[in-house]
């Protein structure tokens, strides 16, 4: 086998190849989005927004944003149903069975 084909993602060996620090982020990306719309938006989501970890927001890699998706993914999934947001629900289902 070649060395080179090596490169593939694998969560189960070890999280190699997979950034899971993006795919979490561009998950909260989503739920920011979809609630600015007051019809999605509510006390929990003003309680999860408050709780998204500083790191995010500065850019850095850390895992506390994953574990933030992570603890709530049937919420999230739930919020990209009910908006209809299928970009979200893609990014979030990616997430969720590479990382979480």
């Amino acid at each position: 086998m070649n060395s080179q084909n090596t490169e593939q993602a694998d969560r189960y060996l070890s999280f190699m190849n997979i950034d899971c620090y993006k795919h979490a982020s561009d998950v909260i990306e989503c739920i920011l989005e979809v609630t600015k719309d007051e019809r999605y938006n509510n006390r929990f989501w003003e309680a999860f927004k408050a709780k998204i970890p500083q790191c995010y927001y500065e850019n850095k890699s850390d895992e506390k944003v994953l574990y933030h998706i992570c603890s709530s993914v049937f919420y999230i999934e739930e919020l990209f149903e009910q908006s209809g947001h299928t970009v979200g629900l893609e990014l979030m289902t990616t997430c969720e069975y590479q990382c979480c």
